[in-house]
């Protein structure tokens, strides 16, 4: 025990040393490019109790996906203390939706099934955050990060046959809350390094759609969905140093965020409202991406 102790603070010594000796850049910016594809997919119940029937309504985004464009920065504002905050847009291009109703429990009994198009919108992501590096040393680097995020989805129902020409109804989701993330940096050679993260979120879900073909709804908000949840996602990227202050990246991402049950709340063109259970939110998809980073 005595000698673990003692390999721990001659290495906890160690770090601090090649901390003080390795100059570090206290700014780094990247702009990076790519593609991405996620699907979402929600359902109700009869009820606000979950029955009659416990799937009433569901709908499935599929494949929905486009480019994407983001910037990061990560900025050392005061004694190894790193600032963090990312911007992140992708514009969508493809994708499918699939509407299925049923009048009996576990997807029994048929009543509706469509499917749509859902190649236009967009999802947005902010994210701010602190962190420190616990351990930092010439190969190696360990730093925890804890901050707020703020994701959005902006997803379109379309039929481009021609069969429902006015159909352009809207599904904007927003996911909010704070998150703690792991980032770690392994140096493989002088030039190359291989660089990951592990972020959850814990997030408030918020959703409001316009179903605008239906008369009996209100427009532009017909129904809001209300809920808790969290989230997952992860980078894996490889940085190559191709001058002194630039390095070339490339790299992937998977992210999944699901809730919890939450509420439905339908809003009549009579005046009134309907609440029904929300039985949950399933959201999920990968990225690829590219660029540059930059090191002042």
């Amino acid at each position: 025990m005595i000698r673990f102790l003692i390999t721990c603070c001659l290495f906890l010594l160690a770090t601090g040393i090649l901390r003080a000796q390795s100059p570090q850049n206290k700014l780094h910016l990247s702009l990076l490019t790519g593609y991405e594809r996620q699907d979402l997919n929600w359902s109700i119940a009869g009820n606000a109790t979950g029955q009659n029937p416990n799937i009433y309504s569901e709908l499935k985004w599929r494949n929905v996906g486009g480019q994407t464009a983001s910037a990061a920065i990560q900025w050392d504002v005061w004694h190894h203390i790193v600032l963090s905050g990312n911007y992140s847009r992708t514009f969508i291009t493809t994708g499918i939706v699939t509407d299925n109703d049923y009048n009996g429990d576990n997807r029994t009994s048929p009543a509706y099934a469509m499917t749509f198009d859902a190649d236009r919108g967009s999802t947005q992501a902010i994210n701010l955050g602190l962190g420190y590096p616990l351990i930092q040393t010439t190969l190696f680097k360990l730093t925890p990060f804890a901050g707020y995020g703020i994701n959005k989805q902006s997803l379109h129902l379309l039929d481009n046959t021609g069969n429902f020409a006015d159909l352009n109804s809207t599904y904007e989701t927003s996911w909010k809350g704070p998150f703690l993330r792991t980032s770690a940096e392994f140096r493989l050679t002088q030039k190359i390094k291989l660089i990951g993260d592990v972020t959850y979120h814990q997030v408030n879900y918020n959703a409001s759609a316009n179903w605008n073909l239906i008369p009996s709804f209100q427009h532009p908000v017909s129904y809001r969905h209300n809920a808790k949840g969290y989230g997952l996602d992860g980078n894996v990227y490889i940085s190559y140093d191709l001058a002194k202050h630039v390095a070339l990246n490339i790299g992937a991402a998977y992210f999944t965020f699901q809730t919890g049950k939450g509420v439905d709340e339908l809003y009549l063109n009579s005046g009134g409202s309907e609440k029904t259970q929300l039985n949950g939110v399933d959201n999920k998809g990968y990225r690829l991406f590219g660029g540059l980073l930059l090191r002042y």
